[in-house]
């Protein structure tokens, strides 16, 4: 008895664990461009979408911008030769309101570069 309810509760508790790991997927993405470029890029969609950037540090590839009242972090990283990634996370860890704000920059990133973002492959 002990083990089937054992199994219960670790199943349980692993079916949050896929939910969250599936909200942390959309706050990234990997583009097939030049860090520098990207940065750039992402710079310009800020602007576009009229958030207000706080701080910029090109060096170590960061951005702290606010939508609202809420701060976002957005990070630019060479993945591999010619992948870049960018996350866009909330800077409070509430992953519940930003999604919104990820998928905008996201999209107008897309758009400015016409290409679509690569897919991780597991």
């Amino acid at each position: 008895m002990k083990k089937i309810i054992l199994t219960v509760f670790v199943l349980f508790f692993s079916f949050f664990a896929f939910a969250e790991e599936g909200k942390l997927a959309q706050h990234y993405k990997i583009f097939p461009k030049n860090p520098d470029e990207l940065f750039l890029e992402a710079i310009s969609a800020l602007n576009q979408s009229r958030f207000e950037i706080s701080e910029i540090q090109s060096q170590n590839g960061y951005i702290l911008f606010s939508a609202g009242s809420k701060f976002y972090l957005l990070t630019v990283t060479k993945k591999y030769q010619n992948q870049t990634e960018i996350k866009i996370l909330p800077q409070n860890s509430d992953f519940s309101i930003s999604e919104e704000v990820a998928k905008q920059v996201f999209s107008l990133i897309e758009a400015k570069i016409k290409t679509r973002p690569l897919k991780l492959v597991k």
